[in-house]
């Protein structure tokens, strides 16, 4: 904690005030006299006067040299041996405190601080003024309004640098029963960028789900209405309009399925898995799965052998399905699509632009090498994906062509629920791309290995 009167740590005590030095030399002078003349009064002998003032006299130095040892909080303001233990307990409180915390004095200067404000502010604010430490007026604005006010104002302000913050300043007048606390105020920062970021989510992700639910209940009570009135008789028309139909509602169905599927895999986001899954064999089963959609010779597995991984079957199976189905639905009129699995460093295209978790990052997050960091990859020989998208195709409801997302009977969260499952898993997710080449999708799992760590 920094304040005004010291920058030593809070175990070390800094010099003291003297300034009640004088009165207890003071004191001291006048007892010695009344006691002298006591003494004499009393027909004592003057060896033992002076013995009896020497007493007293040495009583008063150590008084004050025990003084010249305490805690000054102002001029001529000390703390006793019990004072400075409480006040050691309410600061080491304060520098605990993950937020910044500051005590402002009548001029808006910092008087105390927290370690917390050094580390959102990239600088030690102790001393300066608070329009140095903050540069924004609705939270400047806000000290004179709770001076004034005599309570607590909290306003909301960006805090600028090379990664922009939102923040919430909280300002609040100290009781002004006593005079040094007259006119002090108590300001904390909350950094609520995190929490900002999460509502846009939730409030884009309902407008969403809101939007690609009324798309086909819209067009299915159209189409009921229109067998119900103009095609009632029209057998022929009546068919087109169901088949059309069924289309919309098994879309409905997979929208609803991906919801359930992502919600559920966020619920256990915090649990890493701890099966052991063979990561070749469960994508030659993948394959088999797909086949009859695929069709011959579309998917091709390369492996060199077993490759044993910390993870859950099922959310790996849905990971490779993910991926395969979309690669085989966007590989081109003839897709060619191939499922590589192995350890260390996968291959890569040549000249493409990459998004997304590096082999390096993911082994130093597992405490692995590099090169026992299992991978799975995806590549097709597609159109490819432009620069600009390529951050944002992991994102809920995410799509380069929506119309044609939709026809091929997409969902817009299949990538999303592969991003949370490698997640879940500790992994990571890379995407690489050269348009009008191709493009690949790598997810890296934990070795069985981090099992015995």
């Amino acid at each position: 904690m920094s304040d005004t009167s010291s920058s030593a740590a809070p175990t070390e005590r800094p010099d003291s005030y003297r300034s009640r030095a004088g009165d207890f030399f003071f004191v001291g002078a006048a007892g010695m006299i009344m006691l002298l003349g006591a003494v004499m009064l009393s027909n004592l002998r003057v060896a033992a006067a002076v013995a009896l003032g020497l007493t007293y006299f040495a009583g008063l130095f150590l008084r004050y040299y025990s003084l010249r040892e305490a805690v000054p909080v102002a001029p001529g303001v000390t703390f006793n041996e019990e004072q400075l233990q409480k006040f050691e307990r309410l600061r080491a409180v304060l520098n605990a405190l993950p937020q910044p915390v500051m005590l402002l004095d009548a001029r808006d200067h910092v008087q105390l601080s927290n370690p917390a404000c050094a580390r959102m502010f990239g600088k030690d604010v102790a001393h300066s003024h608070i329009s140095t430490v903050i540069r924004a007026p609705a939270a400047l604005d806000a000290l004179p309004a709770a001076r004034s006010g005599g309570t607590a104002r909290e306003v909301e302000f960006v805090l600028p640098g090379p990664r922009e913050r939102s923040c919430l300043f909280y300002a609040a007048p100290l009781p002004g029963g006593e005079p040094a606390n007259r006119g002090r105020l108590l300001v904390m920062v909350r950094d609520r960028t995190a929490q900002k970021k999460l509502e846009k989510m939730r409030t884009d992700f309902i407008a969403n789900a809101s939007h690609e639910l009324r798309t086909p209940l819209a067009s299915l009570l159209g189409f009921i209405e229109t067998i119900e009135n103009h095609a009632k008789d029209d057998p022929a028309a009546q068919k087109r309009f169901l088949g059309i139909m069924r289309a919309q509602t098994e879309r409905m169905l997979r929208l609803v399925r991906d919801l359930i599927s992502l919600s559920a895999i966020e619920l256990s986001e915090a649990e890493m898995p701890a099966e052991r899954v063979d990561l070749t064999e469960t994508a030659r089963a993948v394959c088999d799965m797909l086949l009859p959609i695929a069709g011959e010779g579309v998917l091709h597995v390369e492996a060199d052998g077993p490759v044993t991984i910390l993870a859950d079957r099922d959310e790996v199976i849905q990971v490779i399905q993910n991926l395969a189905d979309n690669a085989v639905k966007y590989g081109g009129e003839f897709p060619s699509v191939t499922i590589g699995v192995g350890t260390g460093a996968p291959p890569t295209m040549p000249g493409a632009l990459r998004s997304g978790d590096t082999l390096h990052a993911v082994a130093v997050r597992l405490g692995v090498p590099e090169a026992q960091v299992a991978w799975v990859r995806v590549a097709d020989q597609g159109e490819g994906i432009p620069r600009t998208d390529l951050p944002r195709l992991t994102e809920r409801f995410y799509r380069i062509d929506a119309e044609k997302s939709r026809k091929k009977g997409g969902t817009g969260l299949g990538l999303a629920i592969v991003k949370h499952i490698v997640q879940r898993h500790r992994g990571g997710i890379q995407i690489e791309s050269v348009e009008g080449q191709g493009s690949a999708f790598i997810c890296f799992f934990p070795p069985a290995a981090l099992a015995q760590k």
